[in-house]
């Protein structure tokens, strides 16, 4: 668990580097159901039993989610994949000590939902050997 928190810690450095500010995300007083509504593009991944890490340059492909009120869209290569209801519920994480915003859905496990200072959003995947994956908001 040490190596992920370690690899989470570079991912999330990096992220600081290359994504761009937007003032409005930074308003930490927005609800999450408001902030995480539109469009998404992929920027990394760390995760698996090998910590491996993954951008779009690497990987080869492209990954999207699109929030709306109710629903999330997964798109590959812009291709739709899927389409699930969510909810963003606070509840006890299974491996981290304490509550947290977490986006539940019928597709995926639990993610713990969380934005850094510029912005992106960071979903943290609630169980051992998970992903924890990046992702900043398409301008309006």
């Amino acid at each position: 668990m040490n190596r992920m928190r370690k690899y989470f810690l570079l991912i999330v450095t990096v992220i600081a580097f290359v994504s761009c500010s937007n003032d409005d995300d930074a308003n930490t007083t927005i609800p999450t159901s408001t902030r995480i509504l539109g469009n998404w593009n992929w920027i990394s991944s760390v995760g698996g039993e090998d910590a491996v890490f993954l951008t779009p340059n690497i990987a080869g492909y492209t990954q999207r989610l699109e929030f709306t009120a109710d629903t999330v869209s997964y798109y590959f290569n812009e291709e739709l994949m899927t389409e699930t209801p969510y909810t963003i519920e606070v509840q006890d994480s299974n491996i981290y000590d304490g509550t947290y915003e977490m986006l539940l859905t019928e597709f995926e496990a639990r993610n713990i939902i969380e934005f850094d200072d510029n912005g992106t959003l960071i979903l943290i995947g609630d169980c051992a050997d998970c992903w924890t994956t990046a992702y900043v908001k398409e301008l309006e």
